[in-house]
């Protein structure tokens, strides 16, 4: 399974970071979150998946605008 950072950010600041491995980017932010997610539409909450293998980056955010929080605990 590849490996994946999965970054919390809080309008331009990163506010945690963990890495995980999943299937593809979608599991992974699903996995650190144990939320739903959509791909990020301009919400102040969000989530970055680095994929340094393929060297790509993909934005989500959770669906339901969800509680902010510290995922990486």
């Amino acid at each position: 399974m590849p490996e994946y950072q999965v970054e919390e950010w809080h309008g331009e600041e990163c506010v945690s970071t963990q890495a995980t491995s999943a299937d593809d980017p979608l599991s992974a932010v699903e996995k650190v979150t144990g939320q739903r997610v959509s791909p990020r539409a301009l919400q102040e909450h969000w989530f970055r998946v680095v994929d340094e293998d393929a060297r790509s980056t993909h934005e989500f955010s959770l669906e339901d605008g969800g509680p902010a929080g510290d995922f990486a605990k």
